[in-house]
């Protein structure tokens, strides 16, 4: 049997540790989640769950961006911020896209995981090729079981250059 730390288990975020929201819940709610996940754990992103608890996708902090981003051409300027005076913003755009399903948002989950049973370097290199920073992992029976972020990696890398060579 495999040393925990000679695997992506040894490293990765369990999923009961990660902040989820329902599929439904609106784009105000997953940011109230993601601010609080953000000040307890770190974590600048929430996993989607469907009805059966499986992950559908991923709302990163750049998704919020560009949700809010996508109210400048109506209201003249990023958000809508003027800098003669800004205490002025798009706040019907504003409200419409905050209380839109965060589903809209969200980066969908497909083909972009490694297993727990595979070594740190496997995820290393998903998470180069794929140009992603959040990467599910799933057990043997496909189900997601955690996260794994380049952060998380780190002790990896530590453990690498202090391999002596023979």
């Amino acid at each position: 049997m495999q040393n925990k730390v000679d695997t992506v288990a040894g490293f990765m975020i369990p999923l009961t540790d990660y902040s989820t929201i329902h599929k439904n819940a609106t784009l105000e709610e997953a940011v109230n989640l993601m601010h609080a996940s953000a000040r307890e754990k770190g974590y600048r992103w929430v996993l989607v769950l469907d009805d059966g608890g499986k992950i559908t996708g991923i709302l990163t902090l750049r998704a919020v961006f560009e949700a809010l981003g996508t109210l400048a051409p109506r209201a003249g300027g990023w958000l809508g911020i003027s800098f003669n005076r800004p205490d002025l913003f798009f706040w019907e755009g504003l409200k419409l896209i905050k209380d839109t399903p965060v589903t809209r948002f969200v980066r969908p989950v497909v083909e972009v995981y490694v297993m727990e049973s595979d070594p740190p370097s496997r995820a290393m290199e998903v998470i180069m090729k794929r140009r992603v920073t959040i990467v599910p992992v799933l057990d043997k029976d496909l189900k997601v079981v955690g996260i794994i972020r380049p952060v998380d990696l780190l002790p990896f890398i530590k453990m690498l250059f202090e391999t002596q060579l023979a």
